[in-house]
């Protein structure tokens, strides 16, 4: 059987879309990237984790590929009913051309939009590939866990998709126990337990601490570690495979300039104390001024800046401890 997918990838952050694909091959190493461009990627291996992507919209299992589409006949495809969808090309041709692949794969009393028993992806990037749908993202799943729709929330809670992503580049697989120092209402977490790892969180306010809890609660997580301590004073019966959080910033969490340059400094000591040899950060930060008390203890291997709004450029940051 082909192995060789094609992932549509959201075109939000293509920066973000494209490093998180790469962490999940960097981390699993059961598929191998040929090509990443824009808003697509094209695999050998198999997809099962990629599923697991914050970014990735569809898969696509690839049957065929041409110069041509005219190429593609319906001895390539399986029984049973289907539709076209055409990918890559302007709306004005798309049409035309779906009608054309569908004749031309035998659609002739087989056309369903209704009830297919499978989908058609022809995808053009630098030729047609003929490909059919094996994954799309639920686009509801991440809205259910919205912060609002959470029991307890902040408004500056981070949104789930960009939770999974720092899981996604943390390094870690399932299994693996994951850190999240600052962990406020308990997103980074909750997206972390969803994904199979163990989750241990940190919060020095006592009010997030029992407002994460009744969040793990309402998700059903019932396997975690909490703390209710400032950064300096955190410490763990062994060391964590990764840390992930989004890091304190002066005007959502009431910590004034002075202050916040010493959490830094703190929690970059502690992470390289509590993190194996080794190990992933994958945290957000405001300033990347402050990375500057990150480097004597981690390689910083990247930086993608999100923008929240006009005021607000989000630095979403993965560091690898040195020793």
């Amino acid at each position: 059987m082909n192995s060789r997918y094609i992932l549509e990838l959201s075109g939000e952050n293509i920066e973000i879309a494209h490093t998180e694909i790469k962490s999940i091959q960097e981390t699993y190493k059961n598929f191998q990237i040929i090509f990443l461009s824009g808003k697509f990627a094209l695999i050998d291996g198999d997809p099962g984790k990629v599923m697991n992507s914050a970014f990735t919209n569809y898969i696509s299992r690839v049957i065929n590929e041409s110069d041509d589409y005219n190429n593609f006949t319906g001895t390539e495809i399986p029984d049973g009913c289907f539709y076209v969808r055409v990918i890559g090309k302007a709306k004005t041709e798309t049409e035309g051309i779906e009608s054309e692949i569908g004749r031309n794969l035998g659609g002739k009393g087989r056309i369903s939009f209704k009830n297919p028993d499978f989908i058609v992806r022809a995808i053009f990037l630098d030729k047609w590939y003929l490909c059919i749908l094996t994954y799309e993202r639920d686009k509801k799943r991440f809205e259910e866990r919205r912060a609002p729709m959470r029991p307890f929330f902040s408004p500056v809670s981070l949104h789930p998709k960009y939770a999974r992503y720092l899981v996604n580049t943390s390094g870690t697989v399932e299994g693996d126990t994951l850190l999240d120092p600052f962990c406020g209402t308990g997103g980074i977490l909750i997206e972390a337990s969803m994904l199979g790892r163990k989750i241990i969180g940190n919060d020095s306010e006592l009010n997030m601490v029992m407002g994460t809890k009744l969040n793990f609660k309402y998700f059903g997580i019932e396997n975690y570690k909490m703390y209710n301590l400032d950064i300096a004073s955190l410490s763990l019966d062994k060391k964590v495979d990764g840390i992930v959080t989004d890091m304190p910033y002066g005007r959502s969490s009431g910590i004034n300039n002075h202050d916040i340059v010493e959490l830094y400094q703190e929690s970059f000591i502690k992470f390289n104390e509590l993190l194996k040899s080794g190990g992933k950060c994958s945290i957000i930060v405001n300033n990347i001024q402050f990375l500057d008390y990150a480097v004597k203890y981690f390689n910083i291997e990247k930086i993608v800046p999100v923008y929240q709004h006009k005021s607000l450029i989000r630095q979403f940051v993965i560091l690898s401890r040195i020793n």
